[in-house]
């Protein structure tokens, strides 16, 4: 597969979510290198710069270099992009249900606010293709995890069967909303349902991954 999604984000950023290879990507979008994480479903969040190693353990990366690519691994997972517009500071997330539930975008924009001064009301955030609540089936241990860490953890959920549907987006649209963050963007795309598209593990348990990048431009 070889599909992309973007939003239009003017000029000031590179933002690609993609099924094609990284070494596609790195051709037709001549990119001499990106810099990417060891994803292991944690709320760990790092600080990105030219001398970063890759593959560093984390699930959620920050940098204020330009040209420096960011790269996002998913397959149905919730990959997110922040934008810090006012000081020129650039987020991905990788944001599973233990991502979503140990509230990992936040915890990116308050190292966001600590290293470079970000002022919340100054972030844009986006939402790429992944998994939606149609399809996010979760048994009742998974479900006991949010129901004992959300808050009115019904509100976002459908019961069907004995089977717990969870909306993971709008958990976490509703933690930014906490921090008077107005500005997002939501493709509304299921990969579940898009599967001919965009990869999904829960489909056919496939090994293959999108990708998500993003760097900001000179």
């Amino acid at each position: 597969m070889n599909n992309e999604f973007k939003f239009n984000t003017n000029d000031e950023l590179f933002n690609l979510f993609t099924s094609n290879s990284l070494a596609n990507i790195k051709d037709k979008y001549h990119l001499e290198k990106y810099y990417e994480l060891n994803q292991i479903h944690s709320d760990n969040v790092l600080l990105v710069d030219k001398h970063y190693q890759n593959n560093s353990q984390a699930d959620a990366m920050i940098t204020k270099e330009k040209n420096l690519p960011l790269v996002i691994k998913t397959a149905d997972c919730i990959p997110i992009m922040l934008y810090d517009k006012e000081n020129k500071v650039l987020a991905l997330i990788h944001s599973g249900w233990k991502g979503t539930l140990n509230d990992i975008t936040n915890k990116t924009i308050t190292k966001m606010i600590n290293a470079y001064n970000t002022n919340p009301n100054n972030i844009t955030v986006y939402f790429y293709p992944s998994i939606r609540k149609c399809h996010f089936e979760v048994e009742n241990d998974v479900y006991t995890l949010f129901k004992n860490k959300i808050k009115n953890i019904n509100q976002y959920t459908t019961r069907k069967e004995n089977k717990y549907y969870i909306d993971l987006q709008q958990i976490i649209i509703d933690s930014l909303h906490t921090l008077k963050i107005d500005s997002i963007y939501d493709a509304g795309i299921c990969t579940y349902c898009h599967h001919n598209e965009f990869y999904s593990y829960r489909y056919n348990h496939t090994d293959k991954r999108n990708y998500l990048i993003a760097m900001i431009k000179e």
